[in-house]
């Protein structure tokens, strides 16, 4: 392989390298997630949320709020500024909203 031919093949790669990042950072820009208020983690959908999420004096009258009825099993929560569809089973973040300001 010539220095020429190297040299194209490098930068090549190298661009490549560099864009990835960018396109990962804009395909994940788009998911919601809120920080736990319990530790140091951002939760989205399908994640866990904490445990006092899955209990009853933690769910909000989701009608006069405007969200949609919660699935069978689940209730909506307000975790920071988001409200969040827990499964009461198990803990499953279902939905996220953000809160109107």
């Amino acid at each position: 392989m010539n220095s020429k031919t190297l040299i194209a093949s490098l930068a090549l790669v190298a661009g490549i390298a560099g864009i990835s990042p960018l396109v990962q950072a804009a395909q994940t820009s788009n998911e919601q997630a809120v920080q736990s208020p319990v530790s140091d983690r951002e939760l989205k959908v399908n994640d866990r949320a904490p445990d006092i999420y899955q209990r009853s004096e933690k769910a909000i009258d989701w009608k006069t709020k405007g969200l949609k009825k919660p699935v069978e099993q689940a209730q909506w929560v307000q975790i920071n500024d988001q409200y969040v569809m827990v499964m009461i089973t198990n803990g499953t973040i279902v939905e996220m909203k953000p809160v109107p300001r």
